[in-house]
């Protein structure tokens, strides 16, 4: 049985102890040592530089182990079935405080993720979750869930995305992201469990006319398929069917805190999968520079929040987590010029099932109850208004409006007391100015699962509580001020 060893360095002498344990652990030859370390530098040079890394061999890997049973042991030549696992930390520590009870809260702290190597050469990325404060560049809002691990023997968190690189074997590009997806879903929401690659694809089994081992890759409908065989309902979107409100809609659905899979192409033969998991900051500027509002009456002049022109954060699995781009150039971040030039064609979005009202329904009717009561009620007049419509649970709305001490009580208490279904939309009304401050003076809640546009809960607006009952608006007088957005679905 061979014992583990463990070694403690900062990051830039990693690729060389690396170098060293491909050598003498897997007997591997000079050409494929140095395509592999040339990866793994590749991915590390995204993180900080001031980093500290523990590397621990041998290591079992879930996910490794189910493509090795199910496909690489059944080959002549032979696999390893071991693996590497990098954990990073924020400072330099020793191998002995692992055992000093002391400072193991110091250590829990300090820890930022891991990556596991996998004996896939060249490709030996495996799957990682990263805090996203270990990456250089990393003023951006994420969908994220906190992860349970060990380093060293000691228990841990991290709280970031899962990441993996396909090994374009058994998992390619496709099944990298419904794995990455699930991962996310199953360690978020009891509804959900975690997958492996046998496991997906099984599922496409039934629906596929050729084997699926090794991989070639999967359409959008394989992809949708299987995701709604994994307890989604899933909603498909195509460039060519929703025209201008393609972006738009995409937009809102990540702002939803939802990872959306996006399927891009380009014209010179390249089609590929990525996860978008939320945006960048935006800047003061970014907001000044939203135009073309549109005039509700009143001289209310309304914007839309998905205008803020800012990059997204893509999980794509040739290249390291958390990478930045517009969504009208996905592939920016490739230097190959076969990849200028790819565009988002359609993605997928994993809803819970019963999600009945889409984006495109939440913020028609966003719209049309807001210009309603400009028109009627004149609850607004000369001024500005920024809409953001996005999907949340209930469940957090409501714990945040417990704490969201900006909102007067009685407001607050109409809110959280009235019934809601398991999630809802929520059209935001602010102000260029209120949202740089990460304001609001005004609120929607619709009904997410109701379909005949009949979806309002209820509203803040003005200085009103308003509600409908079979379309008669019930309007309370109630004091008003700015407050703090719902800042819970990217952290």
């Amino acid at each position: 049985m061979q014992l583990i060893t463990t070694q403690f360095l900062p990051i830039n002498k990693v690729g060389v102890c690396l170098d060293e344990l491909f050598e003498k652990q897997y007997q591997l030859h000079q050409y494929p040592r140095v395509s592999s370390i040339g990866v793994l530098n590749n991915y590390l040079n995204h993180l900080r530089d001031d980093i500290y890394v523990l590397v621990e061999h041998p290591y079992v890997d879930k996910v490794y182990r189910d493509s090795y049973y199910h496909y690489y042991s059944s080959k002549n030549q032979e696999y390893h079935r071991d693996c590497a696992r990098l954990s990073f930390f924020s400072k330099e520590l020793k191998l002995e405080d692992f055992r000093d009870v002391k400072v193991h809260d110091d250590i829990k702290e300090s820890y930022l993720g891991f990556t596991i190597i996998r004996p896939t050469f060249p490709q030996v990325i495996g799957r990682s979750v990263i805090s996203p404060q270990a990456i250089k560049k990393n003023s951006f809002r994420i969908c994220s869930v906190t992860v349970d691990v060990t380093a060293n023997s000691l228990k841990t968190s991290v709280t970031g995305f899962p990441h993996a690189s396909q090994n374009s074997e058994t998992i390619t590009c496709a099944e990298t992201t419904i794995w990455c997806i699930m991962e996310y879903f199953g360690m978020r929401y009891p509804e959900y469990r975690p997958t492996l690659p046998s496991k997906i694809g099984a599922l496409l089994a039934s629906q596929s006319f050729e084997r699926l081992l090794p991989s070639k890759g999967l359409t959008a409908q394989q992809i949708s398929f299987a995701l709604r065989e994994l307890g989604f309902g899933v909603k498909i979107y195509s460039s060519d069917a929703y025209g201008n409100e393609f972006i738009k809609l995409l937009k809102m659905y990540i702002e939803s805190g939802i990872p959306v899979v996006s399927a891009i192409q380009n014209t010179q033969g390249i089609g590929h999968a990525q996860s978008i998991i939320g945006r960048a900051r935006f800047s003061d500027a970014d907001v000044d520079a939203l135009a073309n509002p549109v005039d509700y009456g009143n001289n209310v002049l309304v914007y839309d929040f998905e205008d803020i022109n800012v990059d997204y954060v893509f999980m794509d699995d040739n290249h390291p987590p958390y990478m930045h781009s517009k969504l009208e150039n996905p592939s920016s971040f490739y230097s190959q010029a076969n990849w200028a030039g790819c565009e988002i064609k359609s993605f997928i979005v994993p809803l819970y099932s019963k999600i009945y009202m889409d984006a495109g329904e939440a913020r028609t009717f966003a719209k049309s109850v807001l210009k309603r009561y400009i028109t009627q009620l004149k609850v607004l007049k000369d001024t500005d208004v920024i809409l953001k419509v996005f999907l949340a649970s209930s469940r957090s709305y409501k714990n945040e409006l417990t704490a969201n001490d900006s909102l007067g009580a009685l407001p607050r208490e109409l809110l959280l007391r009235l019934p809601m279904p398991k999630f809802i939309w929520v059209a935001e009304l602010s102000t260029k100015e209120l949202i740089k401050k990460n304001y609001v003076n005004g609120v929607f809640v619709l009904d997410a699962t109701e379909t005949n546009r009949q979806g309002l809960i209820a509203g803040l607006i003005g200085n009103y509580y308003l509600t409908e009952n079979l379309n008669e608006i019930v309007q309370i007088n109630v004091p008003l001020s700015p407050f703090k957005n719902f800042n819970n679905n990217l952290r």
